[in-house]
């Protein structure tokens, strides 16, 4: 997201977007950002590090509903907010270890252009922030820098990946969806092969994505390509009653 706020892109809100970073003894040890209506990303930190970051955020006046980050961190900052919370995702996040083919299926990739919308937003209406106040173009953000692609069978769409805009070598894969129709005949695993690879042949290091860690569908796809788990993320809104 850091990358799309700089390529003038921010989603449409009120409250402008936040960047902040722990520093001690003149090193980096940790970063927020906070691009609303988006959680309050938390990159880096120790659970230790999150009480004086609720004091800071505070005395800012930066009001934040939604947290997200590693387990541990998440749950420190939640406690530290001491405003009530409960758990509304748990995702995996992985790191790409040796890409694997993914068994032969019909079809191959093509990149979206700005005339497939309609059909990139109908696969990938279940990614849309229907319970936020702002809204965010996620599909034609990806179109401006060409980072969308579809799968196609005799022509016709079947599935969609896309990938994050690059940064310091890093890249994310995202927007992974396949229509139920079409689910079952490996066209998710292909193509998220085909964006991994062409991650990879534009020189990126490190290749990540983040899946809900209770589907076991998606988690066996992509660790059958060589992805591993590099930690589980929560996410977590504040100001919940019990």
């Amino acid at each position: 997201m850091s990358a799309t706020v700089a390529a003038g892109n921010a989603p449409r809100h009120p409250n402008p977007p936040l960047f902040g970073w722990l520093s001690r003894d003149g090193r980096v040890g940790g970063a927020i950002l906070h691009t609303r209506p988006f959680p309050l990303g938390l990159f880096g930190l120790a659970a230790a590090d999150t009480a004086e970051l609720v004091a800071v955020l505070n005395t800012a006046g930066r009001e934040v509903d939604y947290v997200n980050g590693p387990v541990d961190v998440v749950r420190a900052f939640a406690e530290a907010a001491q405003r009530g919370s409960e758990v509304v995702d748990r995702q995996l996040l992985y790191r790409l270890n040796g890409l694997v083919a993914p068994r032969p299926t019909a079809g191959q990739a093509r990149l979206a252009q700005e005339s497939d919308r309609a059909v990139l937003e109908d696969f990938t209406k279940v990614f849309s922030e229907e319970e936020t106040s702002a809204s965010f173009d996620v599909v034609g953000e990806r179109l401006s820098y060409h980072g969308i692609w579809l799968w196609e069978v005799d022509g016709q769409p079947v599935s969609v990946a896309s990938l994050s805009r690059s940064v310091a070598g890093i890249v994310r894969v995202g927007l992974v969806a396949t229509p139920p129709e079409h689910r079952g005949h490996g066209y998710a695993a292909a193509v998220t092969h085909h964006v991994s690879q062409v991650a990879l042949d534009n020189g990126n290091r490190e290749v990540l994505l983040f899946t809900d860690r209770s589907n076991p569908t998606s988690n066996g796809i992509y660790q059958r390509l060589g992805y591993e788990v590099v930690e589980e993320q929560i996410q977590m809104r504040l100001g919940a009653t019990h």
